[in-house]
């Protein structure tokens, strides 16, 4: 019985209900989307503090998330330049975290990432998403290698 009630509700769900599908993001396809973008971007190594209380749960939590949700938030690290991640960066951002559905882009507290900030004319955005691909946490030496291989040859490909 309880198997064909499960069966029933399943059925009754939207298929895109049970999945969200995106490609994996990669630093070199970040870095080639906003390399390409209209808008100014800086790509920091560093350490993100935030109030993870303010963060939307998804459906887990919230019957129905926000689209949207911003938080301030502090990032102290290093800028890239053609020379590596050299320049200090200690600036204010803006996390712009958005909720597809029950999914909701996320961010911890203390977390070293590795991040594509939008620099707007009021000061530093960090956009959340489900999907990813503005903020990598605890990146890899890979990683930073790729953002720094893409930042000095100016030619990114990616994977």
């Amino acid at each position: 019985m309880i198997r064909a009630v499960l069966s029933a509700v399943l059925l009754a769900v939207p298929l895109p209900a049970f999945a969200l599908s995106f490609l994996a993001p990669s630093v070199e396809r970040s870095y080639a989307r906003f390399d390409a973008s209209e808008d100014l971007y800086v790509v920091v190594h560093g350490r993100l503090t935030l109030e993870e209380d303010g963060l939307p749960k998804g459906m887990i939590a919230d019957r129905e998330p926000p689209a949207m949700t911003r938080l301030p938030a502090l990032l102290i690290g290093h800028s890239l330049t053609q020379k590596g991640f050299v320049l200090p960066f200690e600036q204010d951002v803006t996390l712009e975290v958005s909720c597809i559905g029950p999914w909701c882009g996320s961010a911890r507290n203390g977390e070293d990432v590795l991040a594509f900030l939008r620099k707007d004319a009021d000061g530093y955005a960090l956009a959340v998403d489900p999907c990813g691909g503005a903020l990598f946490g605890t990146p890899k030496p890979e990683m930073m290698k790729q953002a720094e291989t893409c930042q000095r040859t100016g030619n990114c490909t990616s994977d």
